[in-house]
């Protein structure tokens, strides 16, 4: 408005308020609604291949600035420090159930001054700490990714509606989109989630440090980090059921990976 032009009427306020809020509701209505669908599994099994292409671009990430092995464990730590104090259980399960009789038995010897479970119990939780670090539980970068897509699938724009906070990171998720999707088939005519005028999908993209390799990588030249590992008790790594294979933990070679999320689809 300029000075002299006559205010609006009541009724053109209220107009103009009534066509901001039904646009509003309209919103939160679609992106309910689309959550739900990925919820109640009522989308094309083509969307479980698109998060397996997104996936797939995203192999053999770089470990990237800010992502270093005392960054993770500082982070891993504090993470479970803040889940102990909030819940009296240092992890994301439920909070811990009245002590058992064995529980109740070695606080016992404990008071009593008997030390000999505790350089076992120590043992035990720092290889709890060291498993979970190795397998990831240190700090993530999550960017929140909105891809749109035409009917066939062909990509038409991707763009990042939320940040990590590492540029790096953000970049080459964004970067490894269109090379990720060049090789998915089409969707099949009239899957569900597919829309007459393309595809619109949100996703959560989330990378994490692990520090896993599997055992028969282990050369004769890893002889003596096996052996003072082993020594130390922290060797212990997991054994892969879908591979057959086992992984081990070594800090001397940390790996990034992305895993997606499917979070909507509109």
């Amino acid at each position: 408005m300029r000075p002299g032009d006559p205010a609006p009427s009541r009724e053109q306020l209220a107009a103009q308020e009534e066509a901001i809020v039904a646009e509003r509701v309209e919103e939160f209505i679609v992106d309910e609604q689309a959550q739900l669908r990925v919820a109640n599994g009522l989308i094309d099994p083509y969307f479980s291949r698109l998060r397996e292409a997104l996936e797939k671009g995203l192999e053999d990430a770089p470990v990237f600035p800010g992502t270093s092995l005392l960054n993770q464990a500082g982070t891993a730590w504090a993470f479970r420090a803040s889940s102990f104090g909030a819940a009296g259980n240092p992890g994301d399960g439920p909070p811990p159930k009245a002590p058992t009789t064995t529980e109740r038995l070695y606080d016992l010897q404990q008071r009593a001054g008997d030390e000999s479970m505790e350089r076992p119990r120590l043992l035990a939780q720092a290889g709890q700490e060291l498993q979970h670090l190795a397998t990831g539980g240190g700090s993530k970068l999550v960017v929140t990714l909105e891809l749109t897509q035409e009917v066939d699938g062909t990509l038409r724009d991707a763009k990042l509606i939320s940040l990590s906070g590492n540029p790096a990171y953000d970049a080459y998720v964004l970067n490894a989109i269109p090379a990720s999707l060049a090789k998915l088939a089409a969707p099949p005519a009239g899957a569900r989630g597919v829309r007459a005028d393309g595809i619109h999908t949100l996703w959560a993209v989330e990378g994490r440090v692990v520090y896993l390799r599997k055992l028969k990588e282990l050369k004769g030249q890893d002889a003596w980090y096996i052996a003072a590992t082993s020594a130390a008790g922290v060797l212990a790594g997991r054994f892969e059921e879908t591979t057959g294979e086992i992984e081990v933990i070594d800090f001397r070679n940390p790996r990034f990976v992305c895993r997606s999320h499917l979070l909507r689809v509109y």
